[in-house]
């Protein structure tokens, strides 16, 4: 049989570079702002977003621009807002008379003063202008507007734009560029430095999210949920415990910029925030067109497509910055606004939802208990039309902690379970359970064509296209874990094109929000590990934990992806790093069926090395299964059989070979009767790569019912030992080892591997070795430390063997999980150290160190 091709998948769509507020890099600002300094042209920009303390993007901006150029700081101060022209005092200075006392006058007075300065207009930077008398601002904005300077306003809110400003940005006189330096990477390497060790990405990615891409709002939020028990330690690592997040107590300037709004503005954006997403044609109708234009504009809130029309919502950080900002009576009067728009249940979503988003799955499920009850203890009419987005919400929840019972059950309750949505749901639970008939059934209800029916009654997260890639999703799992990988890789295909597609028109996050292209990421992860395209599987899973879609739970299942990659390669202490931190943070969380998984991984991982806590690990596992309730009968959908397999590779070392071999056999023989023929492959490809060759007449047959990456090169090993052909063999393990499977040789037992010449086993272990390179898995010397790498940290020593296998700075950071600032600071510590000029001095220095083989 031949081992099927995949078309190159993109991703881009998971994370577009436009999530929300998220829309500029530092380095894409920094160009944008130079080619607008060093132009001969009037204007200038408007910088949103924080720079950091030396505003590293204005100051590197400037290193292009002429020496002889004037530059002017000003800044805002309580001075400047009290005092007439108090900012415009540096400019002022450079008068020979006293300053005019008229606006028009003042203008063309310095006016006059900036032309002697030079042919091109001066620079002039204004920091804080919420801070600065209006009178100033409107200076600037005419001398802008006649030429005479180049402006450049640096504010960290849209909201602290002065109204001039704005306009002038609306008209293009000013360019906006909008910076959110804070990338979900760097925020997690930031947040081990602040709090001093290994923090979960499941923590570091909701911090990002309610950090708003500040740096200094994340340390904040970070210390406050540490003062608050929201984050806490867990043996060595610092995770996200249930519960919401604590209100910020450095304060901010939302209360005092929401109060400076004009009070149309402050009205639409309390509205939006007590109310959540209403329809842009209600809003123009009772007269809020202007608000909504000036406010879009200023990216303070968001403008959506939804298939009722479009939508004007806040972000759920932005709503709760408003909330607190609003006064008690005002509240009060908003209250009775949001009682005749909510018909009962649309607040319970929003709330269940961001519940959820910050890991606190259990207090979403306690709000459906009482949702939709009038006074008197009956139904609420009005809640007819939110049952199915009520049963949805909550079968989600209760799937997210493992209860994929209860999960069940609210589907089963609602009398609108036959309905697309609900059966998507449905079939997404199937397979969660690894019942594959059922899935399909299942999906057999929803339509091929889009449905214009939404799952969220905002229209703001879910769309019938939506509902279409859900379903598409699901199905590649179904197909994947049976025995059509191929036709599930061609889902996978069409469903990164269509989404490549929505992206190249720029409208990916009106078809599906980040949060949901990353749950279809958690699927496509499924479907890549059960068809063994593990490079793929590894590009993927480390494009959302780099990726800006703020959805914890598709990071923690990534980590955990990359932690079976890691141990299924041979990459032992690495996984048993990964699978350790996860499985502090999914212990929190309560999630009991991932728990399995990362406990599995660090069994096999101590066992590896011989060491006593193997044992303990394994038996460790199995108490903790069963006593969760919901946990006593392990599932073999999704992660679930990898649990099991890796529990299985453990209990050769814990107990004897025969064990192993019989719990192997026992899981392929449970996967075989629920349909799962991936999953019996895969069990009996490990049984007889352990020395079972009796098992080769069931491996051929397997490997020909299924089309993994693995299926084809099994079924030449299985071959080579009926037909007795040591060529067949050879040609077996070298495609297993050019797929990345490094660790099938460790683990293949003597009868199989007695019989190889020497130089084909040094052949196969480079090959094995150079698909380690090629994945990016490979950080640690297999023949020991070299000299020259002695004064190195350990994190110096792991970032100069990436330098040295032609790794560039962004591979690197997304590698290592660092920033690239972090990675240029580590590079600058090792030439340091190694009085090295760069790369290709660290790169040759390497070389002449390199251990010199000997062909045998």
């Amino acid at each position: 049989m031949t081992v099927p091709g995949l078309a190159p998948l993109d991703f881009s769509w998971l994370d577009t570079g436009a999530d929300g507020r998220w829309m500029e890099s530092p380095d894409e600002a920094t160009q944008a702002l130079g080619r607008i300094l060093t132009g001969h042209g009037a204007g200038g920009a408007i910088v949103t977003g924080e720079l950091g303390d030396r505003r590293e993007t204005i100051e590197a901006a400037l290193s292009g621009v002429s020496p002889d150029r004037a530059v002017f700081r000003l800044h805002g101060s309580p001075f400047a807002a009290a005092t007439p022209y108090g900012a415009l005092a540096i400019l002022l200075s450079g008068l020979n008379e006293a300053p005019p006392a008229q606006i028009h006058a003042m203008v063309w007075a310095l006016a006059d003063y900036l032309r002697s300065l030079g042919e091109q207009p001066a620079i002039v930077i204004v920091s804080q202008p919420d801070q600065i008398d209006p009178d100033t601002i409107t200076v600037l904005a005419q001398l802008s507007q006649i030429n005479r300077i180049t402006l450049v306003v640096h504010c960290e809110r849209p909201t602290e734009v002065p109204l001039d400003l704005a306009a002038m940005r609306r008209l293009g006189t000013l360019t906006g560029i909008t910076v959110w330096p804070l990338t979900p990477t760097a925020s997690h390497g930031l947040l081990e430095d602040v709090l001093e060790g290994t923090v979960s990405r499941f923590a570091s990615t909701v911090l990002w999210q309610h950090s708003s891409g500040s740096v200094h709002r994340l340390r904040q939020l970070a210390r406050d949920c540490v003062v608050s028990g929201k984050v806490r330690r867990i043996e060595s690592s610092w995770v996200l415990a249930p519960g919401p997040l604590p209100r910020s107590t450095s304060g901010g300037a939302s209360t005092a910029v929401l109060r400076d709004l004009p009070v149309r503005q402050r009205a639409l954006l309390e509205m939006l925030a007590i109310c959540g997403p209403m329809r842009v044609g209600d809003l123009i109708h009772t007269g809020f067109a202007a608000e909504l234009d000036e406010l879009d504009d200023e990216r303070v809130l968001e403008i959506r497509n939804g298939h009722s029309g479009r939508l004007a919502l806040v972000t759920s950080v932005q709503a709760a910055e408003i909330l607190a900002a609003i006064e008690p009576d005002r509240h009060r009067e908003l209250a009775s606004t949001l009682e005749a728009l909510d018909p009962g249940y649309l607040s319970v979503l929003r709330a269940a939802q961001d519940l959820v988003a910050i890991g606190d799955a259990e207090g979403a499920i306690s709000l459906f208990s009482d949702v939709g009850r009038a006074a008197g203890g009956g139904p609420r009419a009005s809640l007819a039309t939110g049952r199915v987005h009520l049963a949805w919400a909550e079968s989600r929840a209760r799937a997210v902690v493992g209860d994929l019972d209860g999960a069940d059950a609210a589907i089963r309750r609602s009398p609108e379970q036959a309905s697309a949505v609900l059966s998507v749901q449905a079939a997404a639970l199937a397979v969660d359970r690894g019942d594959l008939r059922e899935a399909l059934a299942r999906l057999e209800a929803v339509p091929a064509e889009h449905r214009p029916e939404l799952l969220d009654a905002g229209g703001v997260f879910f769309t019938s296209e939506a509902i279409h890639f859900r379903a598409k999703s699901i199905r590649a799992e179904a197909l994947a874990l049976a025995d059509d990988q191929a036709g599930a890789l061609d889902l996978l295909v069409s469903l990164d094109r269509e989404l490549t597609s929505f992206r190249t028109l720029g409208i990916v996050n009106d078809v599906l929000s980040p949060y949901e292209r990353a749950v279809m990421a958690e699927s496509m992860l499924t479907v890549l590990l059960a068809c063994g395209q593990t490079q793929r599987c590894r590009d993927l899973a480390e494009a959302v934990l780099a990726g800006r879609h703020g959805n914890p739970h598709a990071v923690l299942y990534a980590d955990l992806v990359i932690a079976a990659l890691d141990a299924m390669t041979g990459y032992r202490d690495r996984a048993e790093q990964r699978a350790s931190r996860a499985a502090a943070q999914l212990e929190v969380a309560g999630q009991p069926r991932d728990l399995q998984l990362a406990l599995a991984i660090q069994a096999f991982c101590a066992t590896d090395r011989n060491d006593p806590t193997g044992a303990d690990a394994s038996r460790l596992l199995d108490a903790r299964a069963e006593g969760h309730p919901r946990a006593a009968a392990p599932s073999l959908g999704r992660l679930g059989w990898l649990a099991e397999l890796f529990l299985a590779w453990s209990t050769g070392e814990i107990h004897s070979t025969r064990a192993r071999t019989a719990r192997i056999l026992a899981l392929a023989d449970r996967a075989a009767a629920d349909g799962l023929y991936a999953v019996e492959f895969f069990a009996v490809a490990s049984a007889f790569q352990f020395g079972e060759m009796w098992l080769a007449p069931r491996l051929a047959e397997t490997a020909a019912g299924t089309q993994t990456l693995t299926s084809g090169p099994s079924l030449l090993m299985a071959r080579s030992v009926l037909e007795g052909d040591q060529d067949l063999l050879y040609r077996s393990l070298e495609q297993l080892a050019a797929a990345g499977y490094a660790a099938h040789f460790e683990h293949i037992s003597s009868p199989l591997l007695k019989d190889l010449p020497q130089a084909q086993l040094r052949r196969l272990a480079e090959t094995a070795a150079a698909a380690a390179r090629q994945s990016g898995g490979e950080t640690e010397d297999p023949e020991g430390e070299p000299d020259w790498m002695a004064e190195l940290t350990r994190r110096e020593k792991e970032i100069s063997r990436l330098v040295v296998a032609g790794k560039s700075n962004a591979m690197i950071a997304r590698i290592s999980g660092i920033s690239i600032r972090t990675v240029e600071g580590h590079l600058y510590q090792i030439y340091a150290k190694l009085q090295l000029k760069g790369r290709a001095e660290l790169t040759r220095l390497a070389a002449a160190h390199a251990p010199q083989r000997t062909a045998s």
